[in-house]
C-alpha cells in the first residue's frame, strides 16, 4: 500500500463530499492531525479503520487502499431487472441488471427513483 497515492485520495474524496479534516476526524474518532498525515503521506489509516473510512467515503475499500479510482468496464446482462444510475463525478450512466452493487469512479451509485 502506497500511503502518498491513499493520502492524495482520501484527501480527494473528502473535499469532493465537502468534509474538513475535522469533521472526517471526529466520524472517526480520531484527531484532525491524525487525518492530516494520511492525506500528506506521513502514514496510513490503522487496518481497523479502513472499512468505516471507505463507507464514510463511499469507495470501495480495495480501490481506495490501491489510491486509484478507474472506471469501470461494461458488462451485459438480463434487461428485466434494470437499475438505472448516474455517476457523480464523471457522468457516466449505468445500467444494472441484477442485484450488485454498482460503482463509478470507485464511488458506490444508489439507483435512481
Amino acid at each position: 500500500m502506497d500511503c502518498g497515492k491513499v493520502g492524495a485520495l482520501i484527501k480527494r474524496l473528502r473535499l469532493e463530499q465537502g468534509m474538513t479534516q475535522r469533521q472526517l476526524a471526529d466520524q472517526l474518532n480520531l484527531s484532525d492531525k491524525t487525518v492530516s498525515k494520511w492525506e500528506r503521506g506521513q502514514g496510513c489509516p490503522d487496518v481497523t479503520l479502513l472499512g468505516e473510512l471507505s463507507e464514510i467515503l463511499g469507495v470501495e475499500l480495495t480501490r481506495m487502499l490501491s489510491g486509484d479510482l478507474a472506471p469501470n468496464e461494461t458488462d451485459g446482462g438480463n434487461m428485466k431487472k434494470a437499475r438505472y444510475c448516474v455517476c457523480p463525478v464523471c457522468g457516466g450512466f449505468t445500467v444494472s441488471t441484477g442485484g450488485a452493487e454498482i460503482s463509478c469512479c470507485g464511488r458506490r451509485l444508489q439507483a435512481l427513483e
